[in-house]
């Protein structure tokens, strides 16, 4: 079915598989959220933010010294800030848009790929396939265990920002490429790489408005980074900076090659990053390859990636992908032009062919028995790498028993009740994010013995994210047990702790 030439079927496939993908994310992300399974880092660490930022206008958190700002500049968050004040603040709201997030992630890319392929007449076919196995890519499996993170919008924006810009809407690109830059400081990149390919592939005045944005993207990067980061950091370390203190302080950085030229090789040849990376291109039918200079773009992000001191940045997982995103499918955007020229070519010597020997046309017989193949040929390697570097649902194998976990926010919120709204509260990893709309909440292995002013609640059912902190867990118990703070509370799951009485020491 066509309309105004137009065939139907690659639309609604793609928003299918985008509306499938919301009601997929949406529900293992609640359902694990109501089981208390999901982690404070880093739903519960933004949903405290954007409670502070909706009930105080300050960008501040436990978890976090000095303005958030300094940390990630993410002034988009005021947006689900005030959503929330409407709504009340629930995590499942920002579970919600990330869920929409990984969905529009499906439109946006096929809009950027089939623009980017034509005017081959299997544009719609490849840019179809390619989206809609996105939200099974192994990698972004890891994005949506990492549950709520702005730049996954910051992405789609980009996308749409490189359809804008492909196809002569020069205020729309720069509308969505602007909006963009306020997901987080690292989304410049994907902005400036999308600036490069409407000035590499944009027509009539479209290729000044992709440098333009290409030079927007360099001084955004230098006045945030340089500037207003540390700024509101006012002096304070920023959290990231320990990723990368093995190579130095400073200017010593430079120097890093000729001082740890072994640890830096090891570091930028890791072998299950390099793992995933090969998995973002499988399912990109390796399209990225027949651009091996597009495929450049992907090494400064990735080299700051794999140098990074914290292991699920060094290892490309969780949301840490999200910046490998756009340079990957600009590559794959070029390369597949190359690949549908030269099928475009083979096509045409087949019609010479025909001429030459008096055989009859059928040129459009043939493209429609072709594109079921093309389609099958291209969405397989998606399915294939997710189910081998991942699982499905996204959750590693451990992690599939949140899935099992009973509901249990509605008697934690009854608990918590019992203690002061302005009262410091200490609770187990898993109960940070339904509490985080408070003042001042910490995890129970966060920051050592919890301070005697503060509340404690435990989950008799609690998980813990690593066996470090199990040990350290059980310690901590062990002491509040054995301690003379009052028990206020015990529903035979969940016991609150209140605070010391005073004038008691340790």
């Amino acid at each position: 079915m066509t309309v105004r030439g137009t065939a139907v079927w690659p639309h609604i496939l793609v928003v299918g598989a985008g509306g499938l993908a919301v009601a997929w994310v949406t529900t293992l992300l609640w359902r694990r959220l109501d089981g208390l399974g999901t982690g404070a880092y880093d739903l519960g660490f933004f949903q405290q933010v954007i409670w502070n930022v909706r009930s105080t206008g300050a960008w501040a958190s436990s978890f976090h010294n000095g303005s958030f700002l300094g940390l990630h500049f993410s002034p988009i968050l005021i947006g689900p800030a005030a959503v929330q004040g409407l709504l009340g603040a629930d995590a499942r709201f920002l579970s919600l848009l990330h869920a929409l997030g990984i969905g529009a992630m499906v439109p946006a890319t096929f809009l950027f790929l089939r623009v980017a392929f034509r005017p081959s007449p299997w544009a719609a076919t490849m840019a179809t396939a390619i989206a809609i196995g996105l939200p099974i890519w192994a990698a972004m499996q890891g994005v949506i265990r990492s549950d709520f993170h702005p730049e996954l919008v910051g992405v789609v924006l980009a996308l749409l920002a490189g359809w804008a810009g492909l196809t002569g809407r020069s205020r729309t690109m720069w509308l969505f490429a602007m909006v963009a830059l306020t997901t987080r400081e690292d989304v410049a990149y994907a902005i400036a790489v999308v600036g490069l390919v409407t000035a590499v592939r944009g027509r009539g005045r479209m290729p000044t408005h992709g440098r333009a944005l290409v030079l927007v993207s360099i001084a955004w990067v230098i006045i945030v980074f340089a500037g207003l980061m540390p700024w509101l950091r006012d002096g304070l370390p920023s959290d990231t900076a320990r990723y990368y203190r093995w190579l130095g302080d400073g200017t010593s950085i430079l120097t890093a090659p000729f001082r740890l030229p072994d640890r830096i090789a090891g570091a930028l040849t890791r072998q299950e990053s390099m793992f995933v990376v090969a998995g973002m291109c499988v399912a990109l039918v390796g399209l990225p390859l027949l651009r091996p200079r597009w495929l450049l773009l992907i090494v400064p992000p990735l080299a700051a990636l794999l140098l990074s001191g914290h292991p699920p940045q060094a290892a490309v997982i969780l949301q840490y992908p999200l910046i490998l995103m756009i340079p990957l499918l600009a590559a794959g955007a070029m390369g597949g032009r190359r690949a549908l020229a030269i099928a475009g070519q083979a096509r045409r010597w087949r019609r010479r062919t025909r001429r030459r020997t008096g055989s009859p046309a059928g040129d459009r017989p043939w493209m429609r028995s072709a594109s079921p193949l093309v389609f099958a040929l291209v969405v397989t390697p998606a399915v294939v790498g997710a189910w081998v570097q991942g699982s499905i649902p996204p959750f590693v194998a451990n992690d599939t028993v949140f899935l099992d976990r009973p509901a249990a926010i509605d008697p934690l919120r009854a608990i918590a009740a019992n203690v002061p709204f302005d009262a410091p509260l200490v609770t187990d990893e898993g109960l940070v994010t339904p509490l985080a709309a408070r003042p001042v909440i910490r995890r129970l292995t966060g920051s050592g013995r919890p301070s005697a002013q503060a509340y404690v609640i435990i989950d008799r059912l609690a998980w813990s994210p690593s066996a470090i902190s199990a040990q350290q867990r059980d310690r901590i118990l062990a002491g509040l047990q054995s301690s003379d703070r009052p028990r206020l509370a015990d529903d035979g799951r969940f016991v609150l702790w209140g605070p010391r009485p005073v004038g008691v020491t340790p």
